[in-house]
């Protein structure tokens, strides 16, 4: 992802500005799925430290970055 925006950059001031779009569209779809993954991620690690509570109110947020946990 971040490879892309690079080159993007690089590709854009050297005036190749259909290339540098490509390379910037890439760089969102990488991106796109990069956060699809970690949601994923988070999502499986939540499940997994909690499924032996058997109560609503305590839940297991180890293994979870801020906004995740927030999110849960």
């Amino acid at each position: 992802m971040r490879s892309y925006f690079q080159k993007a950059a690089t590709a854009y001031s050297k005036g190749e500005l259909e290339y540098a779009a490509y390379l910037s569209d890439q760089g969102k779809i990488q991106t796109k799925l990069a956060r699809e993954a970690d949601e994923r991620a988070s999502q499986n690690i939540f499940k997994a430290r909690n499924k032996g509570f058997e109560n609503v109110i305590t839940i297991d947020l180890h293994g979870q970055h801020v906004k995740q946990a927030m999110r849960l």
